[in-house]
């Protein structure tokens, strides 16, 4: 994207990483349970590449927890039942434990029923949606993940934050191999990227951003403040509104501009923790015929798309999350790369909450 290929970073055992997030969400008060889930979520996210939702964000939800406006006790609850449907309440609680809750809950209603939707209210960020959606591919269903931002996106043709980032994932079960994972946010750059820029003092690339007076900017301080260019112009934009959709006013969740409290979350924030919502889904091959069919016809395509004539100078064409389950194959045998700056401000976190950081 533009911006410089070698930041200063540290490789840290993935299981130093796991029981320091671990511990770091205990004593901001969470159940050792949720501590856990929290724990692997934002490993992942960093064993795959994603840092940006990884170590480097659990600042937010551990002050939430800290200053009570997220329970780190709370245990979410189905509360409207169907079929092949619910609405899963998060008891203001933390997005990553109600979004795993939903998706084991409807990974066993579509083994059932051929399909199970969780609409999921009243929690918070459920960070990489691409975990979510990995987790059912992995029973062999197809799993879809859609969630809402605050407003931070303008909208095609417009220069005034109204969207959100507004994140899809879509996983899919193939023979004998990883899944393939499509995680992406329906913005231009993901917000995340820009406040790593902001880090390093580095200039983002141009035309994805405006200043808060929608004049285009490369600083990335200041397109913090103003507005996002939506992916691919109008297409982007209207599937930026489309997923805020399904995400909000389909399960009683806010979008946009009412949100704004949670905007950057970084801790501190005063947004409605009841009406952040996301969108959950599992799909069992087998409601459409033999499941072991389906995932061998789909590695078949996948082989014939990663074996077509390539560009110049492209080694190899990789498929969706193919690229995230080599760098964690890396990681698990090199230790999880972790940008220095993330690390100091994950040192500042650890010493006002009375842990201790690894060697």
């Amino acid at each position: 994207m533009g911006f410089k290929e070698k930041r200063p970073s540290r490789r840290v055992d993935a299981e130093v990483v796991r029981r320091l997030i671990e511990r770091l969400f205990v004593a901001a008060g969470c159940r050792a349970e949720h501590a856990a889930v929290m724990a692997d979520v934002f490993l992942e996210a960093d064993l795959r590449g994603h840092a940006i939702q990884g170590l480097d964000h659990i600042q937010s939800p551990l002050r939430d927890v800290q200053s009570g406006r997220i329970d780190g006790n709370a245990r979410p609850r189905i509360a409207r039942d169907r079929s092949c449907a619910m609405l899963v309440d998060g008891g203001g609680g933390l997005g990553p434990v109600a979004a795993t809750f939903a998706a084991d809950t409807a990974i066993r209603k579509a083994r059932a029923g051929g399909s199970g939707i969780a609409g999921i209210l009243n929690a918070s960020d459920v960070f990489m949606v691409g975990y979510y959606v990995d987790r059912i591919a992995r029973q062999g269903l197809i799993g879809l993940a859609f969630t809402n931002s605050p407003a931070l996106v303008h909208a095609h043709g417009g220069n005034a934050r109204v969207l959100g980032t507004n994140p899809l994932a879509i996983g899919i079960p193939i023979a004998n191999a990883d899944p393939i994972v499509l995680d992406m946010a329906t913005s231009a750059i993901a917000a995340g990227l820009i406040r790593l820029a902001e880090y390093y003092d580095e200039a983002i690339p141009e035309g994805l951003a405006f200043d808060p007076d929608g004049n285009p900017t490369r600083d990335a301080r200041v397109a913090r403040r103003g507005a996002i260019h939506p992916l691919a112009g109008h297409k982007g934009s209207g599937l930026c509104l489309m997923i805020g959709l399904l995400s909000g006013p389909l399960v009683g969740a806010a979008l946009g501009r009412a949100l704004q409290g949670w905007i950057l979350g970084f801790g501190g924030g005063t947004g409605p923790v009841e009406k952040r919502g996301h969108l959950i889904a599992a799909v069992d091959p087998a409601a459409f015929g033999d499941p072991a069919a389906f995932r061998a016809a789909s590695a078949r395509y996948v082989g014939a798309v990663k074996g077509s004539r390539k560009a110049p100078g492209v080694e190899d064409i990789l498929v969706p999350g193919e690229r995230g389950f080599r760098n964690r194959a890396k990681a698990l045998r090199e230790g999880v790369a972790i940008a220095e700056a993330v690390w100091q401000n994950t040192a500042r976190i650890a010493s006002d909450l009375g842990v201790p950081m690894p060697d």
